[in-house]
């Protein structure tokens, strides 16, 4: 009997779209009690991660079908499309389809915010492929970090130097600035034993935060006086926010970094660390979720 994948059975409990009907647990609002504190689970990464030995690669007509098996037996299907990013774990090079062969080792990152039919063998569309190399050791870690660049899981400290190489995802050389608030794509071969372990990266990519938004919000989004409404939560947290239920304003409480936002539902204004800014249209509650007006994704994506 094959067994369902542990990506699947993640995948229903965070809430991916099972036969067209979505699994997604609504926001925690609790109309009752609601001075108790609510306990929050912090977003450490955009992505979920299939890993696998390559069995069989067949073409299509825009990209390639990929078939992987872990020590478990448990297969998953990979459509790797043009705008799948390839690389080697060893020497941290960029790869192209055709470089992918039979017995490779691989690791598949994809958007856990995207919708997933639950079906075997589990079929995803993987933002990041990395082919682990036989001969040049490297390890890759994709999380979002805090401003120390300790990962948001605690499983690993960067020590970023002068000559460490960063890039953005288009391949653009950046400075470590740019690094904050980014979700990070590090390529390492060494740790200390420390708890948490540290490495001098050997390549960093700045991944765009804005992955899986445009989905997010065309699959849940509604129009109210002209103007889309989009779900502050599933939106800010793609973005790699914190957001924080807040019963006595009634409201939420938005973070990233040293960025902070306040918002009450229906109120158009809200704060903005220390100044004022104003949405289009209030927020408001829908289906047990707090929906803001689309002018709302810019400054998250500016800041």
């Amino acid at each position: 009997m094959k067994k369902i994948s542990t990506i699947a059975m993640a995948a229903l409990l965070a809430g991916s779209t099972v036969g067209g009907y979505s699994a997604l647990a609504q926001e925690n609002v609790a109309p009752i009690a609601a001075d108790k504190e609510l306990v929050q689970v912090q977003n450490t990464t955009n992505f979920m991660k299939a890993t696998g030995i390559i069995q069989e690669i067949e073409q299509q007509k825009d990209g390639i079908r990929v078939t992987i098996e872990n020590e478990e037996k448990i297969v998953t299907i990979l459509n790797i499309n043009k705008d799948s990013l390839l690389f080697n774990s060893g020497t941290t090079n960029g790869l192209k389809q055709e470089d992918l062969k039979k017995g490779a080792e691989v690791e598949a990152y994809f958007d856990k915010n995207k919708p997933m039919i639950l079906i075997y063998p589990t079929t995803v569309t993987p933002e990041i492929v990395i082919v682990k190399d036989e001969k040049a050791y490297g390890e890759v870690k994709i999380s979002q970090f805090d401003k120390d660049f300790l990962s948001l899981d605690g499983e690993l400290k960067l020590n970023i130097g002068e000559e460490t190489p960063l890039f953005n995802q288009q391949g653009q050389a950046i400075e470590m600035k740019d690094l904050q608030g980014k979700e990070l794509m590090v390529f390492y071969s060494i740790t200390t034993r420390s708890l948490p372990p540290q490495t001098p990266p050997t390549k960093i990519i700045a991944l765009d935060n804005t992955t899986g938004v445009d989905e997010i919000i065309a699959n849940d989004h509604y129009i109210k006086d002209g103007v889309k409404m989009i779900p502050l939560r599933k939106v800010a947290e793609q973005l790699g926010y914190n957001v924080k239920h807040e019963p006595k304003i009634n409201g939420a409480i938005v973070t990233l970094q040293n960025s902070s936002f306040t918002i009450t539902r229906g109120e158009k204004t809200y704060g903005y660390n220390k100044s004022i800014q104003k949405f289009e249209v209030a927020p408001e509650l829908k289906d047990m979720k707090t929906y803001v007006s689309e002018d709302f994704l810019e400054l998250l994506i500016q800041d």
